[in-house]
């Protein structure tokens, strides 16, 4: 990726790979590799096997469902001229458990009931940040106010949303993924701008929020679930597709 002019940090394509075990599917990813100091944060899951994991002592999020943070990383880019910092970047992975029921339906190996079910959750936890620019007709008069888009893959496509995580921000980039019919990956990235007191910060607001979204387009393409055989039997017989 080209980062806008002299702004530098860390790169994905140069990032440390990591690998997660499930039932039926494999999730290989880039992080990037970031300065040690009191300021970052640099966690990721000491867990990798998540074969018929119990899930009773995790975290549970504002739907009491379990999860747990695969990833989550906080650094800094700077102004290659003065070497000031100039945005702040928090990229988080969390692993997110569906109810029994969910899982038995084989709801997220469904495109149809995958979104449906996302676009739910979305709601409880997002739907009183949304405005109204937010709601604007997406082709036609039907209303996306998470700009929801699928991001199509060979087995099973991922879905493209964004959030408010608090009212008075700006929409940031989240994707949701699914990888088993249990389990279920959300990922996002928000950058914020850095201020100097008697200094204005040259990177416009604009320019860092599109930042953030190639940023993390870049992100996407070094994630990669790969299924088994039977996953995707599995998955093929489920949506009535041909044998891959």
């Amino acid at each position: 990726m080209i980062f806008p002019k002299n702004i530098i940090g860390p790169k994905f394509e140069k990032g440390d790979l990591i690998s997660f075990q499930f039932d039926g599917a494999e999730l290989i990813f880039r992080t990037p590799i970031i300065p040690i100091n009191d300021q970052n944060i640099d966690e990721a899951c000491p867990l990798k096997n998540f074969h018929g994991v119990n899930t009773s002592d995790w975290s549970t999020n504002d739907q009491d469902r379990p999860y747990i943070q695969l990833s989550q990383q906080l650094w800094c880019y700077e102004n290659a001229r003065t070497l000031d910092d100039i945005a702040q970047s928090s990229l988080y992975m969390s692993l997110i458990e569906c109810t029994q029921q969910d899982s038995e339906r084989n709801t997220l190996l469904i495109p149809e009931s995958f979104e449906e079910l996302m676009l739910s959750w979305m709601d409880y936890s997002f739907a009183n940040h949304v405005k109204p620019e937010d709601r604007m007709p997406n082709g036609g008069s039907t209303s996306n106010p998470y700009k929801l888009k699928p991001i199509e893959k060979q087995h099973l496509n991922w879905l493209s949303v964004q959030v408010r995580f608090v009212p008075e921000a700006a929409p940031c980039p989240m994707c949701i993924i699914p990888i088993n019919n249990r389990f279920v990956l959300m990922t996002s990235l928000e950058i914020e701008s850095l201020h100097y007191a008697g200094r204005t910060n040259p990177y416009s607001n604009e320019l860092l929020k599109q930042f953030e979204f190639d940023l993390f387009e870049d992100f996407l393409s070094h994630i990669k679930v790969e299924y088994t055989p039977e996953t995707i039997a599995q998955i093929n017989l489920l949506n009535n597709k041909t044998p891959a």
